[in-house]
């Protein structure tokens, strides 16, 4: 038995590649979209902070607010 609240996102995926379990595919699957997301945040701060026009930085926070918002989808 695995102790997800233990490992990284990192850990559990890689834990889960294979896996029979159906809760395991379940947590597996929703931690891929939450690293995703997370992922599409990080570039679009990165983006911002390199920015050098507001409507870009204001349009990038937008999309992080949203992103973050949904749970990453």
């Amino acid at each position: 038995m695995f102790l997800h609240h233990t490992m990284s996102d990192r850990e559990i995926l890689r834990s889960c590649e294979g896996c029979t379990s159906q809760h395991l595919r379940l947590v597996a699957d929703r931690l891929r979209v939450r690293v995703d997301g997370m992922r599409d945040i990080s570039s679009l701060a990165n983006a911002a902070l390199v920015s050098h026009d507001m409507g870009e930085i204001r349009d990038a926070l937008r999309e992080i607010i949203d992103k973050s918002s949904s749970g990453g989808t």
